[in-house]
């Protein structure tokens, strides 16, 4: 997994690395998920025509031209929660660094299992989509019980939903990467093309999500 980026920790924060406290603050954060996250992936590829619980128009159209899919499953581990409420009860801000941490972790834990795909599906001459996850556009959270039954996630990372279709480990990801035979656009990045644009926290404070 790559080194978890400082600059990134910030910006989940919203802020600029302007306040030496905050900085720190934010690099204690990384020291402390770096010693205690078990970070772990799965996946699975499936024929693109066997999913037909991927309703919707923007997976439609980040699939299109693909034949097959894979789903990605990823999380920090269970310890990484329990630290999380523990510090929330001293501190706010050094929760919120953590927290961010994580976010810039399981990024991190999902961009390195997408670059063992991507170098999988180039060997064989092919083309691989980026990330999308339930949750996003109009693809449904109540689509997660499914996900991690077809990755069988909860045995082998133990991952898990709650009936309210919220991932446990909560720092975990479960997303949809499309192949081709030629090259795949997927879905486009940028806040022009992002449907939760208007309401977008990082919007507010002058800085992008990165996606």
């Amino acid at each position: 997994m790559r080194e978890l980026k400082l600059s990134e920790v910030l910006r989940y924060m919203g802020q600029h690395g302007d306040d030496p406290q905050i900085t720190q603050t934010a690099q204690r954060a990384i020291d402390t998920l770096n010693r205690i996250m078990v970070p772990r992936s799965c996946r699975i590829c499936l024929p693109v025509e066997t999913l037909d619980f991927l309703t919707g128009k923007d997976i439609r159209r980040h699939l299109h031209g693909c034949t097959e899919v894979y789903i990605l499953c990823a999380t920090l581990g269970a310890a990484v929660d329990r630290e999380i409420r523990r510090v929330e009860r001293r501190s706010m801000l050094d929760a919120l660094a953590l927290d961010a941490a994580a976010g810039e972790g399981i990024e991190a834990v999902c961009d390195e299992a997408e670059d063992q795909i991507r170098a999988a599906e180039a060997a064989r001459g092919r083309y691989v989509t980026g990330r999308f996850s339930p949750g996003y556009g109009d693809l449904p959270l109540t689509i997660q019980p499914q996900v991690l039954a077809l990755c069988d996630a909860a045995r082998k990372i133990g991952l898990s939903v709650t009936e309210n279709n919220i991932l446990t480990p909560r720092k975990s990801v479960t997303a949809f990467l499309g192949v081709s035979d030629t090259p795949a656009e997927g879905r486009k990045k940028g806040c022009g093309t992002c449907t939760l644009a208007k309401t977008c926290e990082f919007r507010k404070k002058g800085t992008t999500c990165g996606a």
